[in-house]
């Protein structure tokens, strides 16, 4: 198999220990021709200087300020348009630890592909910790009419039910996509940052005429899925929230299909209101009913 140059992006901030958990998977990966470049997003735990040590390899571009899930994304974009010569990229979260052999499957799904318009793969996530229990099998299931996004296969035992759909009804968000991919969506949208809808919303531009995500089952990565920016259903999470589905619903909806999420929003939202309001949350029940009416501008 050809062994085309891969940019890994992989995004930190102050988690310092998780990062380099992260890129110690990497030495174990024998795909030859792959370049890490880690952000580092503001970072104050010294993570910069402990992978410039451990993983010399690694290519650490620094952001002063924490620039959110797009803008630090944005920043290995530029730099890896400016100085390699790169036919993939992926986006990673710093909480994966990955199988050695996932990347040479991922590539290897791609370029033997029949299909010449399948330009970005997906693997297998499992939940750190576990025996085989599903993170994510190939993507999120949306739904343009309720504002569904339904991780397929999260918190199922992986019985190999999935295996056999290479090309499912889903949209991946840990993903290795073609650089002609990339350009067509240019770069993530820094208007859904701190984070939220950002990943689906560049893979979809990325692939505007929707032609099939492939989802590779036998390129296996671990996610611990961690959380940082927010403590709780808080309003400020809230707001941004619901900013961010709207306006992705939005952008990628058909008039007929945003139309109708709109009539079903009041309802869809029942649940979520009743179990705030038996908390006494009835901030984060403002800021969700003030990020969506932002989100509609």
């Amino acid at each position: 198999m050809n062994s085309p140059l891969v940019a890994i992006v992989i995004l930190t901030c102050n988690q310092k220990q998780v990062t380099l958990d992260c890129l110690n998977s990497f030495t174990g990966c024998p795909y030859p021709n792959k370049q890490v470049l880690l952000v580092d997003n503001g970072s104050d735990d010294g993570v910069k200087e402990a992978v410039k040590q451990q993983f010399p390899d690694v290519i650490v571009l620094r952001n002063e300020t924490n620039l959110g899930a797009s803008g630090g994304r944005n920043t290995g974009i530029k730099y890896a348009r400016q100085n390699l010569d790169f036919t993939y990229i992926m986006f990673m979260d710093n909480d994966i630890v990955v199988q050695p052999d996932f990347l040479s499957k991922l590539v290897y799904g791609l370029e033997s592909c029949e299909d010449s318009t399948v330009e970005i793969a997906s693997p297998l996530l499992y939940q750190m910790g576990s025996e085989k229990l599903i993170d994510c099998a190939g993507g999120a299931k949306l739904n343009f009419y309720t504002g569904s996004t339904q991780t397929r296969g999260h918190d199922e035992q992986d019985t190999g039910q999935y295996n056999s759909e290479h090309f499912p009804a889903c949209v991946p968000t840990t993903v290795l996509m073609h650089r002609n991919a990339l350009d067509r969506a240019g770069k993530f949208d820094v208007s859904f940052d701190p984070y939220g809808y950002e990943d689906l919303d560049m893979v979809l531009r990325a692939n505007p005429d929707r032609n099939p995500f492939l989802f590779v089952p036998d390129a296996v990565v671990h996610h611990l899925g961690s959380k940082t920016g927010f403590s709780g259903y808080t309003a400020e999470y809230t707001l941004m929230k619901g900013q961010n589905m709207r306006r992705f619903f939005k952008r990628h909806s058909t008039s007929f299909q945003w139309l109708c999420f709109n009539l079903l929003l009041p309802f869809l939202s029942v649940k979520t209101v009743v179990r705030e309001l038996r908390r006494g949350n009835v901030r984060a029940i403002i800021g969700l009913a003030k990020g969506f009416l932002s989100g509609s501008k």
